[in-house]
């Protein structure tokens, strides 16, 4: 499922993919074409660069206005402080344009010096008093120039360099799957889940096949099994001969340290788990090697903190990182992770703790909670039905309804949740009603506010690779890394509101949960298109319905 930005100009619909379909409803996906996104693309962006004058050279960094058609550009004398860990790459550059032309954009920025990597580049502009990163920036002209998309024409653009991260962005990639190329640029440090424990005290499994990048490949040892740990931990010579064993495939791959996530401990084993790190730990940093830990929040019993199995206190002594396993029901994210850092936060060093952030979506219903992609989200929220019986005669009308977004059906269509911090919305499905809650840049902003709030060191962002599909949070994850600051925004409500498109006849209204559509007189079979939105990412389902 291919993904747009949000924006007033923005032509191209992403859709979901293939749900079970009606029984007279052909659903399908809609296909991007790449040449008509290339040429849909050049009709919406300036025809000619901001920053760049005639002919496509660009400006040098201490030229006037330039002349590109009904834009100007001037050179600002002197450049707002940076925060810690940016570089600037060019002169900040002051906008301006009639309120007409300050769409999407794609601006042509000239650098101070020639470049020869792009990794860490980006547009960022300077308002109210800070640093907002604004897209990712790739060059061009030989290195003399940087160049980036915005939705919105900026007040003013510079080309910054992100050389330090001020947090540690970590991230998840399950066995198997490679890291998202929207994440590589964000992530300081990747687990890939390569090891699990086995009965003996023995580590299984194959050595992480990531390829160098700019962040440390870190590998996960995860227990699918945690009958497993519980029985290592129970003998004191499993014990030494598990942090042995871990030990000595960390020095054998040359990894910089390891993480493991023992989140199922028996709580009568906190001692002994306590033990287990405590050695393990100890010989990792005789090679100069280091832990982190993957540790379950702690249980909130009426104001009573219950940490289960893990002393944080003692834990946090031993390991360099400790990053936290999330709450799964989005409803209770905030309230449950607020309580739970108060706790953890009068007992381990700030520094050392990681929040997750998830960039998949949930869904919660009678048989409980599951994580899944946005497209999978985005096709609950899409299906069509229709009070059409079989073939529609010409000029009948025809309801059509957003069936899970409808409060006629049940739904109660797409909204932002105060609570959740996140889009969501509530249908009848399977077992009675059902919540989803959608990750994107909105909900993730959030998030990383909490993390910011308590002082954290960082986040962990729970799927990291491509395979997850989980939505685009790395926008969000990388301002905050790169400036230090996070700008919190809800989506545009009318964004989220169902559109609909109908290749014949007539529909009553182009928006709304329901809408009718009167067939034409001329027999044939039509497409009727339902697009959805999160505020972010627009998909569609079609049917196919015929007139006889």
């Amino acid at each position: 499922m291919a993904s747009d930005k949000r924006g007033p100009f923005d032509p191209l619909l992403t859709e979901a993919a293939r749900p079970p379909a009606p029984d007279r409803a052909a659903v399908y996906v809609i296909g991007t074409i790449i040449g008509l996104a290339i040429l849909l693309l050049v009709l919406v962006l300036p025809p000619i660069s901001v920053l760049s004058r005639g002919g496509g050279a660009p400006a040098s960094s201490s030229s006037g206005p330039g002349n590109a058609a009904t834009y100007t550009s001037t050179v600002r004398s002197g450049m707002p402080k940076l925060p810690a860990g940016l570089v600037a790459a060019s002169a900040l550059f002051d906008l301006a344009a009639p309120p007409d032309k300050r769409g999407a954009s794609r601006l042509t920025v000239p650098l101070k010096d020639k470049q020869t990597d792009q990794n860490n580049l980006a547009l960022y502009t300077y308002a109210g008093g800070t640093w907002q990163r604004l897209s990712p920036a790739s060059l061009l002209a030989g290195g003399s120039a940087a160049r980036g998309d915005v939705s919105a024409l900026p007040g003013n653009v510079a080309v910054l360099r992100r050389t330090k991260s001020l947090l540690q962005v970590a991230g998840i990639v399950p066995a198997g799957t490679t890291v998202a190329p929207a994440a590589a640029a964000a992530l300081t440090t990747v687990h890939p889940l390569t090891f699990i424990p086995t009965a003996d005290g023995a580590l299984a499994g194959q050595p992480p096949a990531v390829p160098p990048a700019s962040y440390t490949v870190v590998p996960g040892i995860v227990a699918p099994d945690p009958a497993v740990v519980d029985a290592i931990l129970r003998s004191s010579a499993l014990r030494q001969k598990h942090a042995t064993a871990i030990a000595n495939a960390v020095k054998q791959g040359n990894y910089p340290g390891i993480a493991i996530d023992y989140r199922a401990v028996s709580p009568q084993l906190r001692s002994e788990f306590t033990d287990f790190v405590s050695q393990l730990a100890t010989a990792l940093h005789a090679d100069r090697r280091t832990l982190t830990l993957t540790l379950p929040m702690p249980s909130n019993h009426g104001g009573s903190m219950d940490p289960g199995a893990y002393d944080w206190a003692k834990l946090g002594q031993a390991a360099d990182t400790i990053e936290i396993a999330g709450e799964l029901d989005q409803e209770l994210y905030f309230q449950d992770t607020e309580a739970a850092l108060t706790y953890i936060t009068g007992k381990v060093d700030k520094s050392k703790i990681l929040l997750p952030i998830s960039s998949l979506s949930v869904e919660r219903g009678s048989d409980g909670l599951r994580a899944m992609s946005l497209a999978d989200a985005l096709t609950i929220a899409s299906q069509v039905t229709t009070d059409a019986t079989g073939d529609v005669a010409p000029g009948a009308r025809v309801r059509l309804t957003a069936q899970n977004l409808a409060q006629a059906a049940g739904a109660s269509g797409m909204h932002w949740d105060d609570a959740a911090r996140a889009v969501t919305f509530s249908y009848a499905g399977r077992g009675g009603k059902r919540t989803v809650w959608i990750a994107n840049e909105f909900s993730a902003a959030f998030r990383l506010a909490l993390a910011q709030r308590f002082g954290l060191g960082g986040v962990v962002i729970s799927d990291a690779s491509t395979q997850g599909g989980g939505g685009d949070v790395w926008a969000a994850v990388a301002q905050l890394a790169d400036s230090g600051s996070i700008t919190l925004t809800k989506p545009n409500g009318a964004l989220l509101t169902p559109a609909w498109e109908a290749a014949a006849g007539t529909l009553d209204a182009r928006t709304g949960e329901s809408v009718t559509w009167t067939a034409p007189t001329t027999p044939g079979s039509y497409q009727l298109t339902l697009i959805v939105s999160d505020g972010v990412v627009r998909a569609a389902q079609r049917i196919a319905l015929t007139v006889r």
